[in-house]
């Protein structure tokens, strides 16, 4: 009997081994999963401060060139002294603009993934202008500093630069519109010249609407948004005449 006693004692006590060493394993898989965790929360929270970051100093940039255009003239102010007013070195100027164009002109010219994003957004059933129109609402950045970049476009740029600009701005705008119109369109006859026409044409009404605002000094983003939606709404009626005001 006694020797059973041990016999069983002795099964048990790996049992009881093998039971401690799961607990110790699902203890240190849960504290490993909590330190992923805690990582991941911590990366994403760095990753957000650089972001911060960048945004800060991208608009310090914007701001300080608007400026100096303003006091100095466009062409007597130099890259090195926007950075100078930004407290910022020259290089750190060249990573956020390539040249001090695009300080007045990339505000939209290249960074349209949010249009993308919020033409994506929109629903399936809802007719392409005004998806367009609720879409460039979304706008992301500082209005004031958009509203100041486009009076001056005219007024520091000769006008075949400015032109020609505009002319990217307007492209890339269409671009993006184009896409989203294929895609809602789907693979029906005609449709790479349906997209194409939608892409360029409220393009067009979107740039001509943004410099417009410029051009009359508002500083006001629901007036831009009014611009926008009568500037489109002339396309959607034909192009009829405005209506004549007393």
């Amino acid at each position: 009997m006694h020797s059973s006693v041990i016999k069983i004692a002795k099964l048990e006590l790996p049992l009881v081994g093998a039971r401690r060493e799961r607990v110790m394993t699902s203890t240190n898989m849960s504290t490993l999963t909590s330190s992923s965790r805690r990582s991941t929360l911590a990366t994403v929270a760095i990753e957000n401060r650089h972001v911060a970051k960048r945004l800060a100093t991208r608009d310090a940039l914007q701001r300080a060139a608007l400026s100096l255009f303003a006091s100095d003239g466009f062409d007597a102010t130099s890259t090195a002294a926007i950075a100078a007013a930004a407290g910022v070195t020259e290089r750190t100027f060249y990573r956020h603009f390539p040249t001090k164009e695009a300080v007045l002109f990339e505000d939209y010219e290249h960074r349209l993934d949010w249009l993308a994003s919020a033409l994506a957004r929109r629903p399936a059933g809802e007719d392409l202008i005004s998806s367009v129109v609720i879409a460039v609402q979304s706008y992301p950045d500082d209005v004031e500093i958009v509203r100041q970049a486009a009076q001056m476009r005219r007024s520091l740029l000769s006008q075949e630069k400015a032109i020609a600009h505009l002319q990217q701005v307007q492209g890339a705008f269409a671009r993006e519109i184009t896409a989203h119109a294929l895609r809602r369109l789907g693979p029906i006859e005609d449709s790479d010249l349906y997209a194409n026409v939608a892409g360029q044409v409220l393009a067009a009404a979107l740039v001509a609407s943004l410099d417009v605002w410029g051009q009359r000094g508002s500083d006001d983003d629901v007036e831009l948004e009014r611009l926008m939606a009568l500037g489109v709404g002339f396309l959607a009626s034909g192009l009829t005449d405005p209506p004549a005001t007393g």
